[in-house]
């Protein structure tokens, strides 16, 4: 792993409309596996605030066999995404989660005698 010193600018916003913080790396270019380590960075932003600063920045940048391990399993692991849903339709029969019958009739719960719910 190869390491650099660079400048780099970071913009937060922590308002009501945007919430991000942005670091814009003077120049370099990073890829997968690569790792930045903000020196000095500022963490803690009142809500309402926006700031913008500079600080320096150590870019390390990965080798050829890390660069491809992390892209192939970030391939991979994307794949968990894919059976989101808000539906109660499962489509796929990998894993069985115990599942209640919606058909059963519920039966009122009491909360004080008299009251049924």
């Amino acid at each position: 792993m190869s390491k650099q010193l660079v400048n780099c600018h970071i913009d937060m916003s922590n308002t009501s409309e945007f919430l991000y913080a942005h670091v814009d790396l003077n120049g370099v270019k990073v890829g997968p596996g690569d790792a930045v380590l903000v020196h000095d960075p500022i963490v803690d932003i009142e809500f309402g605030e926006i700031l913008s600063y500079s600080r320096t920045a150590t870019v390390s940048k990965a080798g050829i066999f890390s660069r491809l391990w992390v892209y192939l399993t970030a391939r991979l692991e994307i794949t968990m995404l894919y059976e989101v849903s808000f539906s109660t339709t499962r489509f796929s029969k990998a894993k069985r989660y115990p599942r209640p019958n919606m058909k059963q009739e519920m039966s009122p719960i009491i909360l004080h005698e008299g009251i049924k719910v």
